[in-house]
């Protein structure tokens, strides 16, 4: 199977200068665990809980820019990438998320909740 046939294509972008306390709004209001962080109009990184956690509650402040705090490189597949290899990506780096880049256009994000939703069928 496919990422492109799995993968969330609904993504959320923010700008590299939005403030964290907005990004964390747009999380809460559409219940999601991440964004990705775009900067110059190409994909950065991407902020996640997590990284509001151990990085801006640890030692930050929610008025700052969110690229300060996003995780980057982006670890990135294409829509052709195997399921399978893609979950031992994620699996090896402790990640829970894999942007899904074809060319230069972001396409879609795997999630461990899509692999979890595929190992469920």
């Amino acid at each position: 199977m496919k990422i492109g046939e799995v993968m969330t294509k609904k993504v959320v972008i923010v700008d590299y200068n939005t403030k964290v306390i907005e990004v964390c709004k747009i999380m809460g209001e559409k219940r999601i665990g991440s964004v990705v962080v775009s900067k110059e109009g190409k994909p950065y990184g991407i902020f996640t809980e997590r990284d509001l956690l151990s990085k801006v509650l640890l030692s930050g402040s929610l008025e700052e820019e969110v690229g300060k705090y996003s995780s980057s490189p982006l670890i990135v597949v294409s829509p052709d990438y195997d399921v399978r290899e893609a979950a031992r990506i994620m699996a090896d780096l402790k990640i829970r998320r894999l942007l899904v880049i074809e060319g230069d256009e972001l396409k879609g994000i795997f999630t461990a909740s899509d692999l979890v939703r595929i190992l469920g069928r």
